[in-house]
């Protein structure tokens, strides 16, 4: 792979949404991949007689006649934009597109011979920005499609931000819908179970029941009990995501040392045998919102043994950023393995709490871009998988 530093480049030229100042002074990289030297230096030598005298913004080419040199060049260079001949060894300059495309790296402009003007066409429905024939390219051509590509790629871009906001805003909208039902419907039944206590206590009182009185008064007690546990779990999972501890760069098994303090006397009470991987990497995360899942998993586990007198609970990790919480309790059944994520939703009735641990814990987890599912059989113990921001070179 050859590198070439060359003049300037029209300072006005934007070629990135969001872009700082910062990087608006550093040099335009551009990056030609052809196997033809010949035509490599034609644009070398059309890029410095069109760049060299305007602006005072440098920039940079990148050379690339093979595909190892390509590689090379889109894993070490930030390129802004990325000149490819459809005719490439080894690999296709389509497939190079699509590779290119899929991961957003920069704009492209398709370098074409003569018969492939279809193959050209083809590109830009792939994604390409524009094309053009190598027999074709004069300096104006090559200084135009530059900065009518950047400009075209700005606009792309701001339009898939716009379209990603638009899908997060209606996303939200429904899970603020499906928020507000349940919560009205949950809080509604000790509501009425006061209201019915509350026109017994009026005949209690009335008959002198004293006994009565004082039964239907507990009855009372237990339900705005509960009801204040509904309203501190909303509350809770509410403010999840706002004013939130800074995220940091901390050991996982540091999180897990964190949760089996808290857990301790949970875990010796029940028996529970807990293990631990010891290849965790180091994690992204608000720390004590970490934990509090691992909390909420670890007496999950307990909670949920069933008939299961040797409880074994297992915290692991299994590469790619997915942690889980694995036991061999009583299992859950694939029906119930979504719903359980749903506020308020209890497999057990009779269960103690209000059904909103593992609603906490999904939203902690997708307020850090996480993900978190079940793997589980009745009677086959449960395994509970979520992803995590795993910081790069550990692990």
């Amino acid at each position: 792979m050859k590198e070439v530093e060359l003049g300037v480049v029209e300072t006005e030229m934007e070629h990135s949404e969001g872009m700082g100042k910062e990087e608006d002074k550093r040099p335009l990289r551009i990056l030609v991949c052809d196997d033809d030297p010949a035509f490599r230096k034609l644009v070398r030598t059309y890029l410095r007689q069109g760049l060299e005298k305007e602006g005072d913004r440098g920039y940079r080419l990148i050379e690339a006649g093979s595909k190892d040199e390509i590689e090379h060049a889109l894993a070490t260079e930030k390129v802004d934009i990325i000149f490819l001949d459809i005719l490439m060894p080894e690999k296709s300059g389509m497939e190079w597109l699509q590779e290119i495309v899929e991961k957003g790296i920069a704009p492209v402009v398709m370098l074409t011979g003569f018969g492939s003007e279809e193959i050209a066409v083809q590109s830009i429905h792939e994604g390409a920005m524009d094309y053009i024939p190598k027999d074709h390219l004069t300096k104006d051509r090559l200084l135009g499609t530059i900065k009518a590509a950047l400009e075209a790629w700005k606009r792309k871009q701001a339009e898939e931000e716009r379209n990603k906001l638009m899908y997060e805003l209606e996303a939200k909208n429904t899970e603020l819908e499906r928020f507000t039902y349940t919560v009205s419907h949950d809080l509604r039944s000790p509501l009425l179970t006061i209201r019915g206590f509350v026109s017994m206590l009026e005949d209690d009182i009335e008959s002198g029941d004293c006994e009565r009185v004082k039964k239907t008064l507990h009855y009372i007690d237990s339900a705005a009990a509960k009801m204040e546990r509904l309203l501190d779990d909303t509350l809770q999972l509410s403010r999840i995501g706002r004013g939130a501890n800074p995220p940091e760069d901390v050991p996982f098994a540091e999180i897990v040392d964190d949760a089996l303090e808290q857990t301790a006397n949970q875990i010796l009470e029940s028996g529970a045998k807990v293990t631990v991987a010891e290849n965790f990497p180091i994690v992204h995360v608000d720390r004590m919102r970490i934990a509090e899942v691992l909390v909420n998993l670890i007496t999950n586990s307990i909670k949920y043994r069933g008939e299961q007198k040797n409880l074994e609970i297992e915290i692991g990790y299994r590469g790619e950023g997915v942690f889980f919480v694995r036991d061999n309790g009583m299992g859950i059944d694939k029906s119930q393995q979504e719903k359980v994520f749903e506020l308020f939703y209890k497999v057990d009735s009779g269960s103690e709490g209000t059904g909103a641990g593992l609603a906490i814990v999904k939203r902690i987890i997708e307020v850090h871009n996480g993900r978190i599912w079940i793997e589980s059989e009745p009677g086959k113990g449960c395994t509970v998988c979520f992803t995590l921001p795993v910081v790069s070179g550990d692990g």
